[in-house]
């Protein structure tokens, strides 16, 4: 794929959204990571609709994070099922 495919721009914002939920994970206060992990969404619901202007239909992945909250947490978890 070409580095200037507009699906090269939602993988590295995939990318910095799961790293910066990664690093949320052990400092879920900091306020600046909040606001990084806001700005990456809203890049890249851009890029997605940049690309559907383009291409077409983008599969797109569940949101991980449910208003203040990690939805992983709300289980059920691998042992109720």
């Amino acid at each position: 794929m070409e580095n200037n495919h507009p699906a090269h721009k939602i993988h590295a914002l995939d990318f910095a959204i799961l790293e910066t939920q990664l690093y949320l994970d052990t400092h879920p206060c900091d306020q600046t990571a909040l606001a990084a992990l806001e700005k990456y969404r809203c890049e890249r619901n851009e890029a997605v609709a940049a690309y559907e202007a383009q291409c077409g239909q983008y599969v797109r992945t569940a949101d991980d994070v449910n208003g203040d909250c990690w939805s992983w947490v709300k289980g059920p978890w691998p042992w109720e099922f």
